[in-house]
């Protein structure tokens, strides 16, 4: 299945092949979302950049395996999510050796707050993708590019009464 945005033409079957501008897609939709992800659950910024990097390393390593757009997103937000526990797992030791242990507790207690917000951000996706084309395409200037609806109207040549 082929995911399109108005500025882009993502296929699947490309970059199962290893097409470098449906790879480049992926990259640009999701890279911001796997950061923040990684970051709020480390809050260290040079270690989640390396950890959202990784994951997209891993995913250009695995190209061929996926079969839509919704299985690279759950793969990148479970690599994430393995890279960033096993960070913490890292970290507790050396805090431990330290005498630290209440800031990965912390954390561990965060960790499903933050699995529950990726699954409801995946969720969301299926759902805004079972919307009309415009209404899709709106949702997704506003969420995925971070457009104003001024813009958003601007750009789809819509004025408002």
């Amino acid at each position: 299945m082929d995911q399109k945005s108005s500025e882009n033409t993502f296929s699947i079957t490309g970059f199962r092949k290893g097409r470098p501008q449906d790879y480049k897609y992926t990259y640009e939709l999701y890279y911001d979302k796997i950061y923040t992800f990684a970051y709020s659950l480390i809050s260290d910024e040079t270690e989640a950049q390396d950890i959202t990097t990784d994951s997209f390393v891993k995913l250009w390593r695995l190209h061929g395996n996926f079969e839509s757009l919704n299985n690279i997103k759950a793969f990148l937000y479970i690599t994430s999510r393995n890279a960033c526990l096993d960070y913490l797992r890292h970290l507790k030791v050396k805090r431990k050796t330290h005498g630290k242990i209440r800031y990965s507790q912390k954390i561990e207690e965060l960790i499903p707050n933050e699995m529950i917000s990726a699954e409801v951000l995946i969720e969301l996706d299926r759902q805004i993708e079972q919307l009309p084309r415009k209404c899709r395409q709106i949702i997704q200037l506003i969420y995925h590019y971070n457009l104003k609806t001024s813009e958003i109207a601007a750009e789809m040549g819509i004025t408002s009464a």
